[in-house]
């Protein structure tokens, strides 16, 4: 294992020169000393002081030194084959053979059936300690006993000196390997838990939240950093004091002690002048017992990991991407408008925009939340008639997990919440359902909203800034729309002109998007010429900018080189008058102004205009009801007629 140094307190010379040959060919990291004893034991220290990650020693000397020092110490243990060896070579020295072991773990049922293989006669001599090993090597000297066996050393040297023969357990390759393999797995599992410990106190230290942890006898046993500096305390005058012995810090001794604990709570609590959220949490320990942790943030510190959050919504494209200086035109009507908006901006009130369907009732919304306080929050926008009613609640309200079937694993945020400190635009709110209307009430009468399949109520700060078509009074009336949210609606009101009463800015209007749709398309195209302006000032634009932009656009594409932007703009236009001629019944129908005279000249008149748009004889017969065969009996009589 890399890095591990391990340490050996070798008993005998055998042993330190089978350790050294193991320790090469595992390529291993190892410091060895011979000593037996109390003198290894010396040994022992001096290995731990040099850095050792774990000792292996054998017999009594091991026993001696895993009660000294503070590392793991692994053993050498003695194995059948090695007492089998010893008994073997002691055979040769004489019949009579005592073995002096560490019962009962010397003396298995190994030990039995190795004198049966080898058909000897074996006294046995056990101890239990220090004591009785004495007593056990007093009986064998005045015994007639002529070969000693002892699996330690100093019995062995006890015995040479006494002129009896002795042999020594010598450890054997399979009991060295398996003790030095014991030992690395040994420092692999104490390094896995101090790496875990580690891991577990940074983040404990390094955590925003403040942290502290009551023992079984609520005594405090943690405190970290984030907690001295939220509480300014030092951990230190509290660590190991009772929650009743902290008189010096009242405001903590209340929080410590407003809670058992075998409770969980989450409260609000005031320590000093700060705000703080605190959730209290029992904890059974491996032991069984139970202590407490106590986790608390500042109600700043909420406040900025909102904000965060908010402002990561942000970056993900919920953002307002115009400004007042993205609105072209100088007309007075257009110039009043923006006016009226730039003060409204500096307001939190609700905004309800009115314009027909084309004018930019989103792009004076968006400038309106750029130009306010709420700039840097999300902006969150949402047609109201793109989706049926339940998807419509869900979206803006959010749901919990199972509040209907088909519903998101979790939940799902609502776009309040998603717009909390910002701006929420609902487009075309005039098509929003009755029930729909009431919960939008609710929002904005207590700033407050409740998903779907909850029961709890979650407070916004958002600020709604509503758009429709048409005016909300008309449908108040006919009871499509709750007079009550309409005047909630209507604090600040907002018309937005349509082009035709701003035609001055259509030439400003045309020229920018030649511009644009020209470099989109890397494409030399001419600005429009005063004839071709004049053609566009004709048209009354029911579309608004919208339609402008679109014809533009087709003008970029279709003009050619040489080509008269005059007839191209003209075309285009007699295309739009065209079609809005042929709507059905209840669509929206252009208006002519025709002379007072006969009805039949009146109706030239009409036919010639018709014609004049390139309406062909069918679209004319079925505009006007008049059957194609008498339509062209008619225009035989006309003087310039333009067939097609």
């Amino acid at each position: 294992m890399s890095g591990v140094r391990l340490g050996v307190v070798s008993t005998y010379p055998e042993l330190s020169k089978l350790v050294r040959k193991l320790a090469g060919d595992m390529h291993l990291d190892l410091e060895l000393r011979e000593a037996v004893l109390d003198e290894g034991v010396t040994h022992a220290y001096q290995l731990e002081r040099n850095g050792v990650d774990v000792i292996i020693s054998r017999g009594a000397t091991g026993k001696k030194i895993r009660k000294a020092v503070s590392l793991p110490v692994v053993l050498i243990e003695i194995t059948p084959f090695d007492v089998l060896q010893a008994l073997y070579s002691a055979r040769k020295l004489g019949e009579k053979i005592a073995f002096l072991g560490y019962g009962p773990q010397d003396f298995t049922a190994s030990f039995k059936t190795i004198i049966e293989i080898l058909n000897l006669k074996v006294e046995c001599y056990p101890y239990h300690d220090i004591y009785e090993m004495n007593d056990q090597i007093n009986k064998i000297l005045k015994s007639d006993i002529d070969v000693v066996v002892s699996t330690g050393l100093c019995v062995y040297e006890m015995a040479k000196k006494s002129g009896i023969n002795a042999v020594l357990v010598q450890s054997g390759y399979d009991a060295i390997y398996s003790a030095i393999m014991r030992s690395l797995e040994i420092v692999h599992g104490i390094r896995q838990d101090q790496e875990r410990s580690r891991r577990f106190r940074t983040v404990l230290e390094l955590t925003n939240d403040g942290i502290i942890i009551l023992d079984e006898n609520r005594r405090v046993s943690f405190m970290n950093p984030s907690a001295e500096k939220l509480l300014e305390i030092d951990a230190g005058r509290v660590i190991g004091k009772k929650t009743g012995e902290l008189q010096e810090f009242p405001s903590l001794a209340s929080l410590l002690s407003s809670f058992k604990t075998s409770d969980q709570k989450e409260f609000f609590r005031e320590i000093g002048r700060k705000q703080f959220w605190v959730n209290a949490i029992p904890v059974s320990t491996s032991e069984g017992k139970s202590e407490s942790l106590i986790m608390f943030q500042s109600a700043d510190r909420i406040q900025v990991l909102e904000q965060n959050f908010r402002r990561q919504l942000f970056k993900k494209g919920l953002v307002a991407k115009h400004t007042f200086n993205d609105i072209i035109g100088n007309s007075y009507p257009l110039r009043e408008t923006i006016s009226r908006a730039k003060k409204f901006a500096a307001s939190n009130a609700t905004v309800l925009i009115c314009g027909e369907s084309g004018t930019g009732k989103e792009l004076f919304a968006q400038s309106i939340h750029n130009a306010s306080e709420r700039s840097k929050a999300p902006f969150v926008a949402i047609n109201c008639a793109a989706l049926p009613e339940n998807l419509l609640e869900s979206e803006l309200f959010g749901y919990e997990e199972g509040a209907f079937t088909g519903a998101k694993k979790g939940g799902k945020i609502g776009l309040f919440e998603i717009a909390h400190g910002g701006t929420i635009f609902l487009d075309e709110i005039g098509e929003m359902t009755l029930p729909v209307q009431a919960r939008l009430l609710r929002v904005l009468q207590e700033r407050e909203i409740m998903r779907l399949g909850s029961d709890r109520v979650i407070p916004v700060d958002v600020r709604i800034i509503a758009a429709t078509n048409y005016e909300l009074f008309l449908a108040v009336k006919e009871g499509k729309f709750r007079s009550d949210l309409y005047h909630r609606l209507e604090v600040l009101n907002l018309d937005i002109p349509p082009l035709r009463e701003r035609k001055e800015d259509i030439e400003l209007l045309a020229n920018h998007y030649i511009r644009q749709y020209s470099y989109e398309i890397k494409k030399d195209v001419p600005l429009l010429s005063r004839a071709a302006l004049e053609k566009l000032m004709e048209y009354d634009w029911p579309g608004n900018v919208r339609e402008l932009q679109n014809v533009i656009q087709k003008y970029v594409l279709l003009i050619e080189p040489g080509q008269s932007c005059e007839e191209l703009i003209a075309k285009l236009i007699n295309e739009k008058i065209r079609k809005s001629y042929l709507v059905p019944s209840g669509g929206s129908k252009d208006t002519i102004t025709l002379k007072i005279g006969k009805l039949e000249d009146m109706e030239r008149q009409v036919i010639e205009y018709l014609l004049s748009t390139g309406a062909s004889i069918k679209e004319i017969s079925e505009l006007t009801g008049i059957s194609r065969t008498t339509l062209w009996r008619k225009l035989k009589t006309l003087d310039e007629v333009v067939f097609r």
